[in-house]
Parts: structure tokens; sequence; C-alpha cells
């Protein structure tokens, strides 16, 4: 599942929870600039969970250096016992325009900050960083890119671990995963938008559980993406978006269940 962190603190790191209960895989939070900040809400939800993933879907590296977003990250894994995904992006007009920022040069701002802080991470010198003694430990995290655009996925295949796919139409789906896929195999997580509140549109849907968990298995049976959850764009009450999402992977798994 992917939250839009517009909810309270509490009410999110308390769905976490719930998720986590649920057996749900993992969980991504967008980082919307001065929204609430998702890396605190997974160091938050670390000690209330044991086995869900965190994914920061996505950071802008225009927001925050990279060498200290890995700092962070690095410090979360440690909390969670390894269950962080760092997910990097240029940003979004909601993250981005508060502070007058542009997206110029949108590959090479990836590029460089995939390249930074996987030096942090790893404690090796490179892109321009010596790691200090003080420096905290090398952990292995994996590097995801959020994007839409054919270079950033290019970009993708080529320096990360794997992409973060939202917000496609139907048609677009296929062929940014077979360019996140041009370099060299990596990870797929494929996130189908959904409104359970307001109208869908040509990029979102809506409908009942049932209805949901459908649309996930023509994902995965079309596309067989390495994750595939729900992407809840609504800003309405987080803890019924997170009962229909459960309801709709609990469908799901029935689903592939009855295949099997």
């Amino acid at each position: 599942m992917w939250i839009y962190p517009v909810a309270p603190a509490e009410q999110i790191v308390e769905s976490i929870r719930r998720l986590d209960g649920a057996g749900v895989d993992e969980v991504w939070i967008a980082d919307e600039g001065v929204a609430r900040e998702p890396l605190a809400l997974f160091a938050a939800a670390a000690p209330l969970t044991s086995t869900i993933r965190f994914g920061v879907g996505i950071t802008s590296p225009l927001l925050r250096h990279p060498g200290a977003v890995a700092s962070t990250a690095m410090t979360v894994d440690e909390l969670s016992h390894g269950r962080l995904t760092l997910g990097w992006g240029v940003g979004g007009h909601e993250s981005l325009e508060p502070f007058g920022l542009s997206t110029e040069r949108p590959v090479g701002i990836v590029r460089d900050a995939l390249r930074t802080a996987g030096a942090v991470m790893r404690g090796h010198s490179d892109a321009g960083y010596t790691p200090p003694a003080h420096a905290a430990p090398p952990r292995s995290i994996p590097q995801f890119v959020g994007a839409r655009g054919e270079q950033l996925n290019r970009l993708a295949s080529r320096e990360a671990d794997g992409v973060f796919l939202s917000g496609f139409e139907h048609h677009d789906i296929g062929r940014v995963i077979g360019l996140a896929r041009s370099h060299r195999p990596i990870a797929i997580a494929l996130y189908q938008s959904v409104r359970f509140t307001t109208p869908e549109d040509r990029w979102s849907i809506a409908g009942s559980p049932t209805t949901l968990a459908t649309r996930l298995a023509s994902l995965a049976s079309e596309f067989a993406p390495d994750s595939l959850g729900l992407a809840l764009v609504d800003g309405g009450d987080l803890s019924a978006m997170v009962d229909g999402a459960i309801e709709t992977i609990d469908r799901l798994r029935l689903h592939f269940a009855r295949g099997a």
C-alpha cells in the first residue's frame, strides 16, 4: 500500500501497524515536502511492526542533500532491522513549488543522488564523498527510482535496484516496464492508483474491494511485477481506506490461492 501523508502522524503510524498485523508485505509513503515526513513516520513505526517493509516513495534530492537522506535512511533501516527501501525522484509540484524549485536536469539530479547516497550507505569513497571516522556502519538498502519518463526509467535500469511505478494509464505500463528493464533486470513495484471516495479518472480507479482485487490480478497476470499494491490517492479517512485496502488484498490472496 502507498500512503499520501496528509493524515495526522499518529494515524499513519497506526495504519502501518495495522497493515503489518494483516500480513501486508510493504507500505510506501510519499515525501511531499512539508507534509508528514516518511522517514520519521517509519522510525516511529519500526518498533511497532515486525515484517512489513518500509518504502520512501519518493523523495527528491532537491529538498534534502542525498548524503543526509542516506544517513537518515540508514538509521531507520537499523531501527527496523533491514526493512527499508529508499525511493528517489525529482519531485512534483506539491513538494517543490512552495520553495520555488524547478526540475531542470532531472536525470542528472537523480543520478547524482543515487551515487551519493549509495556511497554513504556502502561506506565507500565515491561521488565526491569520503567516509569520516564517525560514519555509521554500512548498510545494504535498496534504491528505487519513481518516475514516468523514458530517460529516468533508463537511468533506473542502469543504476538503481528497482522502480516504483504508479499513476499510469494502462497502455503505458508495459512500455515503462520495458524501459526500466532495458539495461538490466531490476525490481518492479507496480501500484494501481485508487480512489475510495471520489470518482475515478484516467489513471485511477474506484470500486469495491472485489473490483480492485480483480484489477490487481489482471496487472499481475499481464505485467508480472515483483510487488503489487494500491496507491491511495484520496485525502479522506485513512482508517477507512486501510480497511478497504486490507480487504482488497485479502480478496487478491484468495484469488491466487484458488488459481493455485
